[in-house]
């Protein structure tokens, strides 16, 4: 156990501690750009989240979805810009929590759901990294909360994918994050499966815990979310679902690759796929 803790403490998203300001929004982005050797993956992005705001982030493969929550974590500097979490650099928070993509996770690593969780307490753990009583009761609750208690034990390569995802939430409750950043946690799961994913996140509101979670459903987007965030490599929009997705805005994020259909919200837009069916965005 500790040199599984101590293996993922070697990670990109260890941070030192950062107090907070008291008068900084929880996070604030301005003129944020990042490039690659392909190309400018991100583009002057400027915003603010408070605590408690739940939104989805939309756009099509190659919108810079990915690289937008890896700069949130500090796991990626912008190349030009400015990030703040509380007043500081991300990088300085403990109160950040990044889900990856399933599939960039080695699901063959022998690890149990509790030791995953558990990692969530690296940063609160002593200089030994040795959980304490206190420790494990904090990844107990984290478990129940998301209905997982009753698999604490099981490697986690036996989890269905909406059950690894609920393990990864209960890492970042047992983090004690007040933002977690989950990458398209829902795709390749069944229905019933995202339901109970999104119930979950909806009950972090009470907990003043802001969610912002990728996705390229666009009518669950709008169904779920009260704000949404629509990126192709610019900011084209961010607030509710009926001033964002309109079809001028949705023809400029994903131009061609359209399929309109009646929603709630007059007209709402299917985003692209891979040539696979699945959806993928490592950028």
């Amino acid at each position: 156990m500790k040199n599984l803790i101590t293996t993922f403490r070697k990670q990109s998203f260890s941070r030192r501690y950062a107090p907070h300001h008291p008068d900084a929004p929880l996070l604030e982005l301005e003129g944020i750009s990042v490039r690659y050797e392909t190309g400018t993956v991100l583009d002057q992005i400027s915003f603010e989240l408070s605590h408690g705001m739940a939104v989805a982030v939309v756009g099509p493969n190659g919108a810079g979805k990915t690289t937008l929550f890896k700069v949130l974590a500090g796991i990626r500097d912008p190349d030009q810009g400015l990030v703040r979490v509380f007043g500081h650099e991300p990088g300085g928070h403990t109160c950040i929590a990044y889900v990856p993509q399933r599939s960039q996770v080695d699901w063959s690593f022998p690890a149990t759901v509790a030791d995953v969780v558990m990692m969530g307490r690296i940063n609160k753990m002593g200089p030994f990294l040795w959980p304490q009583k206190d420790d494990w009761e904090v990844v107990r609750r984290s478990l129940d909360f998301v209905n997982l208690g009753a698999y604490a034990q099981r490697q986690i390569n036996e989890l269905s994918g909406g059950q690894q995802q609920r393990m990864f939430i209960a890492r970042a409750l047992a983090q004690e994050a007040e933002l977690m950043l989950l990458d398209e946690p829902l795709n390749g799961l069944d229905v019933p499966a995202q339901e109970k994913i999104l119930e979950i996140l909806d009950t972090l509101k009470g907990r003043k815990v802001a969610v912002m979670i990728s996705m390229h459903d666009l009518r669950l987007a709008a169904e779920k979310f009260e704000r949404v965030m629509l990126l192709n490599k610019v900011l084209l929009g961010y607030g509710p679902p009926a001033e964002v997705f309109t079809p001028d805005l949705l023809k400029q994020a994903y131009h061609g690759h359209l399929h309109f259909i009646e929603g709630n919200y007059d007209t709402l837009a299917v985003g692209d796929e891979c040539c696979d069916g699945d959806h993928h965005d490592y950028y």
